[in-house]
């Protein structure tokens, strides 16, 4: 007999896993095809090989010319199609076998028959099989009333070409025939393109039993019933083996197996089928409805109950076939049919729909799957990132359990459910549990119509009917991974979240609703009790004003309405009695970051229709109503910011008169203020050095380091931004100070336009002032249980007294000599010691990275808890815990890691990476264009960032920077700033080229971009902000599940330290190509492991960097540095003098002029105005779109301007505004 080998499976989902699983037992090789939605499937992994289809959706998957040219070009000798798509379509199965291979299933003329419904009633009333009274295909509605009459209602209409309860419409009376015989008539012809219609008697009071056989073309077998009467829209839920109605009726079920293998073996079946009938509950009596001529979603539960593997059964008729056989012999068939059936089973299919609003289907990517596989049998097809598309049915997988009784399975099924959960996706698995749970179910009395008659639910959750502005989880638990770019996120105000908690009785780092600007809409399905917290906002409950601080006990059906911040921009805080337990974790904590599409919901902010699980709660359960005092409510304006000196403003960086205007000016802030980073705009400070030498030409920029991030005070050229929560972990500016850990949650009330100052203070009152919030806390609870306040003002304890004027930046400074590298320590507030390295050269080499690695692996030696070590260049970062170990336990452990510290004299592991990229890509001119018009128009880097390098290092070419690209190899020497973007240090001292930074920094980079900024290269993996000058596209350097070819399970960063990157030039057209294979996870990326032999590398570094060439090269690049540096220095002046003419309108500006004012609702910069002057607008119109806090805000027309004309436009593109500046002037039309 031949042996089947290649095997095209021509589907996806569960089924598309099983059938491979099934193939790869047997020793076949199996091939999937998949579309770009589908990358993250797991057939996709599992499949020996895998297609990328063309085009979406099912077409795709049902593109039979597509598929059979796969099937000729993988040279398969068989196609499984499963179920749904081309499972049941005769013409495939035809082309399929006069294209001489084999289709996994029965041939097209059965498939033919049994498709056309009316067709198979003949054929079961000819095998002697009892079917419903019904009518042949009908004309008219006319006629379906006729035979209406005949047969009394109700009656059901059903489409000829239909299954799986597709196409089906029930008549209660006369009235409504005709409308839904149009109806099934549209929805046959939309999905089987057959408009035929026909009519049986409906049986309300029904069971849906099913029976399973398997035929080798002459004989046929059955492997017992199953119960399918659960059923949602025809569409079923749960499936028993055996039928519990049939337990007591062991002749019915004899003659139900009976029919169905007598039917099978009069069209001479081959392969599985499924033989479907109508049990009437009163009577018993049982009628045909349909044969499935093919493998049944729910085979699962006869596997287990018969003891057979109906896929392989399925697999061995195929190889029968192959042979030029008939199929399995007919004695081995009947052997299998002879097994008893043991014990009961229960299948029940999880879908990705939303039992609360109507089953609505759920889209997404999964970000956990908890799937019962121990205690059951589960058929997936979703893994952790896994993207369920929209264009599909919402089954994720079928939980199957078997036990020796019925009341065993449901309390395993029971169990299984209560450790199930998929997270990032409203799932059906509180329905299914509230079925299987239920009494009705208990009873085994199942009809088709159970959920209608026997069972309701009552869903426990909140649904988003409006989601504002920008509302996202966020958590008071900082993710437990650190490093390689992932930013700890959590509350902006984590004071205020805190609080919230405290009030509705949880835990205080429970995961929240953090509210920026404009507050979301939630109908409760359950009852509830929320509080909320932060800056004032509008709150109300059906419409009802309710207060801030409070215990708000929200009951079924009602709405909470968040409206916008009394102050603009302001930040909110909702907490929920028990948290949003089905919100998952990613390491460690459900935060979201938004800039970087990272935990959370969908790693996103709340959109329309979001649902979340909640704590169900009795009436019992509901505490009283409680008010927070005014005296323990932290205040929303923030007067200062306590900070501590460093790393940066010593003397070598800052002068005092700089340190003066740093602490002693009131800074405003800037509309660029959101979760990753606080712009805020000044005076100039006094630097102490004329350029950034090695780091860049402006004084504030730096050789990259880790930041002390979140807290830093990070200057971007002339002006400051503090790292919040979601802050880069890295980069090449100063950081003059750094916010204190108890004074962060300031960070979370500062608004655009709001005035604050930077106090400074010392490490012993950082730690003060800790213990101080602390006792505030514990206040705030104690009033919350008992009702009794001890403190005459509590308020006071968030203060300290003494501020720290002289720099304490600097900790000590440990000698080396020509052997050993000196070290500098700096202190990054009460958190972080930032170690400069600096050798013998006083330059950045390779000699600086190495000894930053090697006194990194020496701290870590020591094991200290508390204690974690970011690694760049020339620099570590130790960042700590001081609750567990003080600052000068940890400079102490510096100096005594120093001493161990060695040469890394042996090669260290390595990789070789190979990626491709292209020049002058469009998105890279876009992104400039962008900065150009949003934030600075003139620059020395714009409008050509290539140029501009060019010119900086005396080069002759825009040529001559890519060929850098393309011939160098380039070390990884760290892994950060934001989700794991590699700094690259080209190995060739004639490759390194240095451009200054981005002044300020841009709000948006293209993913896959390669930058340059100092003398270092990287890759950014994501759109993120950015201050390196923009070369040229690569590939993304992350992937958040790791799915994709190239990357390591677990791990999302692509690049690792002292790996080597190289650079192969493609054109755009092949980019388009290389880009869409990346998105659809198919693009290979070359990786070959191998070494890194430190003391070669470092020698042949030092012989080039010493030699004629290598001096001639840095007396040009000096030079042209040098130039390029003045005539920047000219150009920021101009354009800060323009900053200054261009501060944000005042609203009686437009006092004198004439018509009607839409003003604007906040600071921010004019982005598009999408309207010009003559337009007439309608309500809901955009008429201008701002940009600020990093949200693009729509100002729209309302129901007072329809019919309107735009009269005036008051600003262009670029234009800062205020609250309430007239943005556009409309007026009636002449």
């Amino acid at each position: 007999m031949s042996a089947l080998h290649r095997v095209l499976i021509a589907n996806r989902g569960e089924i598309a896993v099983r059938c491979i699983r099934a193939c790869k037992q047997s020793s076949i090789a199996a091939i999937a095809v998949f579309t770009s939605a589908d990358a993250g499937s797991l057939h996709v992994r599992l499949a020996d090989s895998s297609v990328l289809l063309e085009g979406e959706g099912p077409q795709a998957y049902a593109d039979i010319d597509a598929i059979l040219a796969i099937c000729k070009e993988q040279r398969v000798d068989a196609v499984f199609p499963g179920y749904g798509f081309l499972s049941e379509n005769a013409a495939f199965a035809r082309r399929v076998r006069d294209a001489d291979m084999i289709f996994i299933g029965p041939d097209g003329d059965t498939i033919y028959w049994m498709g056309l419904k009316h067709v198979a009633r003949d054929l079961a009333t000819a095998a002697n099989v009892p079917v419903i009274r019904g009518s042949g295909l009908l004309e008219s509605a006319g006629e379906a009333l006729t035979f209406a009459q005949q047969i009394g209602f109700p009656a059901i209409l059903k489409a000829s070409g239909g299954g799986g309860g597709m196409g089906q419409l029930i008549c209660w009376s006369a009235d409504e025939i005709p409308a839904a015989l149009a109806r099934v008539e549209s929805r046959s012809k939309e999905l089987f393109g057959d408009s035929g219609v026909f009519m049986e008697e409906y049986h309300p009071a029904s069971h849906h039993i099913e029976v399973q056989v398997f035929g080798n073309g002459s004989k046929a077998i059955h492997l017992g019933d199953r119960e399918c009467s659960i059923q949602r829209r025809h569409q079923k839920i749960i499936e028993e083996c055996p039928s519990p109605y049939l337990a007591d009726k062991p002749e019915l079920q004899r003659r139900l197996v009976s029919c169905a293998v007598a039917l099978a073996e009069s069209i001479r079946y081959r392969s599985a089928g499924t033989v479907e009938f109508l049990v009437d509950d009163v009577t018993g009596e049982f009628f045909f409805l349909e044969m499935n001529a093919r493998l049944q979603v729910e085979h699962g539960v006869t596997e287990v109950c018969r003891d057979v593997d109906i896929v392989a059964l399925m697999l061995r008729q195929a190889e029968y076939q192959l042979a030029g056989k008939h199929g399995i012999p007919s004695e081995e068939l009947l052997e299998i049919q002879a097994k008893p059936s043991s014990g009961a089973a229960i299948e029940v299919r999880v879908c990705c729909e939303n039992p609360a609003d109507s089953f609505l289907p759920s889209s997404g990517r999964v970000q956990s799957v908890t799937l019962a596989d121990k205690c059951a049998r589960v058929d997936a097809w979703i893994q952790p990132g896994t993207f369920v598309s929209p264009y599909f049915d919402s089954l994720l997988a079928k939980v199957i359990v078997h036990r020796p009784t019925r009341k065993e399975a449901i309390t395993a099924m029971q169990e299984a459910l209560n450790v199930s959960e998929v997270g990032g996706l409203v799932t059906n698995l509180t329905f299914l549990k509230s079925i299987i749970g239920s009494a009705e179910f208990f009873s085994g009395r199942t009809l088709t119509t159970f959920l209608d008659t026997q069972f309701s639910f009552s869903p426990t959750g909140i649904q988003v009917i409006s989601p504002g502005s920008f509302t996202t989880i966020q958590q008071a638990r900082p993710r437990n991974r650190k490093g390689y770019g992932i930013p700890p996120s959590g509350p902006m105000d984590d004071l205020s979240a805190i609080i919230a908690n405290i009030i509705v009785g949880n835990l205080e780092d429970t995961e929240c609703l953090e509210v920026t600007a404009q507050g979301p809409e939630l109908r409760f399905y359950s009852s509830s009790v929320v509080a909320i917290t932060g800056s004032t906002f509008t709150v109300e409950v059906d419409g009802r004003s309710r207060d801030m601080w409070s215990r708000i006990i929200l009951k079924p059906g009602e709405i909470l309405k968040i409206g916008p911040s009394v102050a603009p921009g302001g930040r909110c805080y909702i907490a929920f009695k028990g948290g949003l337990p089905s919100v998952p974790e990613w390491l460690g904590s459900k935060s979201t970051t938004p800039s970087l599409a990272l935990g959370g919901l969908q790693g996103r902010q709340l959109r329309h229709g979001d649902f979340f699980e909640v704590m169900p709660l009795r009436d019992a359960d509901l505490p009283d109503p409680y008010q927070l005092p005014r005296s323990l409510i932290p205040p929303d304006s923030v007067e200062d910011i306590y900070v501590m000196h460093g790393p940066h403003d010593s003397d070598d960086y800052i002068t005092a008169i700089g340190r003066e205007t740093i602490y002693s000016s009131e800074w405003t802030v800037d509309y660029n203020c959101n979760r990753t980073g606080i712009r805020l705009d000044g005076p100039q400070v006094q630097w102490s050095r004329a350029h950034g030498e090695e780091g860049g030409s402006h004084p504030s920029n730096v050789v990259d380091y880790p930041y002390p991030s979140p807290g830093g005070v990070n200057w971007t050229g002339d002006s400051p931004v503090i790292f919040p929560r979601d802050a880069p972990g890295l980069g090449g500016f100063v950081c003059s100070s750094t916010v204190v850990s108890a004074d962060m949650w300031k960070l979370g009330k500062l608004k655009p336009g709001d005035k604050t100052r930077l106090t400074p203070i010392s490490y012993e009152s950082a730690r003060e002032l800790a213990g101080r919030r602390a006792e505030f806390l514990a206040l705030v609870s104690g009033h919350i249980s008992n009702g009794i306040l001890e403190h005459e003002n509590p308020l006071s304890l968030l203060k300290v007294e003494k501020e720290a004027r002289d720099t304490d930046a600097l900790l000590q400074v440990i000698s080396g000599d020509l052997t050993e590298s000196t070290l500098t320590l700096r202190q990054g507030g009460d958190r972080f010691i930032l170690v400069n390295i600096d050798v013998s050269s006083r330059r950045v080499s390779l000699d600086t990275s190495v000894a930053a690695e090697s006194l990194a692996k020496a701290i870590a030696n020591h094991n200290v808890p508390g204690i974690f070590v970011h690694v760049n260049i020339s620099s570590i970062m130790v960042e700590y815990e001081p609750e567990k170990i003080a600052q000068s336990e940890v400079v102490l452990l510096i100096n005594t890691a120093h001493k161990q510290s060695s040469m890394l004299e042996e090669p260290l592991p390595s990789r070789r990476l190979v990626l491709p990229i292209v020049f002058d890509h469009p998105s890279i001119s876009e992104a400039e264009e962008r900065y150009m018009t949003l934030q600075r128009a003139k620059a020395v880097y714009v409008p050509d960032n290539v140029s501009y390098v060019q010119k900086n290092n005396a080069l002759k070419s825009r040529r001559e920077v890519f060929d850098i690209l393309r011939k160098t190899r380039f070390l990884v020497v760290t892994v950060g700033f934001m989700t794991g973007l590699p700094l690259l240090w080209p190995l060739d001292p004639l490759a390194r080229v240095t451009s200054q930074k981005y002044n300020p920094t841009r709000i948006s980079t293209p993913p896959g971009t390669v930058g340059l900024g100092g003398g270092m290269f990287c890759i950014y993996p994501a759109d993120q902000p950015g201050g390196y000058m923009m070369l040229a596209r690569s590939i993304p350097v992350w992937d958040t599940y790791a799915l994709r070819p190239g990357y390591r399970e677990g791990t999302p960063w692509l690049c690792e330290p002292f790996d080597i990157v190289e650079f192969e030039e493609v054109s755009l057209e092949e980019y388009s190509e290389i880009w869409r294979q990346y998105e659809a996870g198919k693009y290979q990326i070359q990786v070959k492991e191998t070494s890194f032999d430190v003391l070669a590398e470092v020698s042949r570094e030092r012989e080039i960097s010493q030699s004629p060439e290598a001096a001639e090269f840095r007396a040009k690049q000096k030079a042209a540095e040098e130039q390029m540096r003045n005539q920047e220095e000219q150009l920021l002046e101009e354009w800060q003098l323009s900053q200054e003419k261009g501060r944000p309108s005042a609203p009686q500006d437009s006092d004198l002029k004439i018509g009607v004012k839409v003003p604007s609702p906040q600071v921010g910069k004019v982005w598009k105005i999408p309207v010009k002057v003559g337009d007439v607008v309608e309500d809901g119109d955009i008429l201008v779109v701002l940009e600020a806090m990093k949200m693009e805000i729509t100002v729209a027309a309302d129901e007072s301007h329809n019919q309107l004309v735009v009269k005036e436009l008051l600003v262009q593109e670029g234009t800062l505004v205020s609250p309430g500046t007239t943005l556009v002037l409309l007026d009636k039309p002449d």
